[in-house]
């Protein structure tokens, strides 16, 4: 299979429906739109690994990102229409609902799994798909992380910063290079806790 997801975390659906049931008894973006909460459903979970501009303007790669959550995408009426993130406990389980998000991210997320299937690259390999945030830049994109240990790719969700192109397959390494000033740039403004 060229693309796969992390296994979900243990309580992690239950964890999101309950907030569902929540949303549902109260006034949202969702209730709003006329959703039937009942027949909702979740995506396979996709990890969640952040970059913290600090590490990358010090010389860190990919290998600096850290592992903070799993994201669901919620469908409803044929569309895709939140996204919700949990986090996970030191047993792996799911302990906090940390968010559902309405915004442009989750329909882009949709798209480009689509998108990154289609891959003459992905197709010939095998790739554990993952979200990568990098908070400090606003962006967001996919991390196919190779099983095989070869070549990762990056692909930037829209509304990417500038140099990076939306929609475009990155290496790590060029993917790097392009985000480089924008993390030195927020790491000196910053210092060095910045995310």
């Amino acid at each position: 299979m060229p693309l796969h997801f992390a296994a979900e975390p243990k309580n992690g659906s239950s964890l999101v429906q309950k907030g569902l049931d929540k949303l549902s008894t109260r006034t949202s973006a969702l209730s709003g739109r006329a959703v039937d909460f009942a027949a909702l459903q979740l995506s396979p979970p996709h990890a969640v690994y952040d970059l913290r501009a600090d590490a990358v303007a010090g010389g860190g790669g990919l290998e600096t990102a850290t592992a903070t959550g799993f994201r669901y995408i919620i469908q409803g009426g044929g569309a895709n229409i939140a996204a919700a993130e949990v986090q996970t406990d030191a047993t792996g389980a799911a302990s906090l609902l940390a968010n559902i998000n309405y915004g442009p991210y989750v329909e882009a997320t949709a798209q480009a799994l689509t998108q990154v299937a289609k891959l003459a690259s992905v197709s010939a390999g095998s790739f554990e798909a993952r979200l990568l945030r990098f908070s400090a830049i606003a962006l967001l994109a996919l991390w196919l992380k190779s099983d095989s240990g070869g070549a990762d790719i990056v692909y930037p969700l829209p509304p990417a910063p500038a140099p990076l192109q939306a929609e475009q397959p990155y290496s790590a390494g060029d993917f790097i290079k392009a985000i480089l000033p924008l993390a030195q740039k927020r790491a000196e403004k910053k210092g060095p806790s910045v995310p």
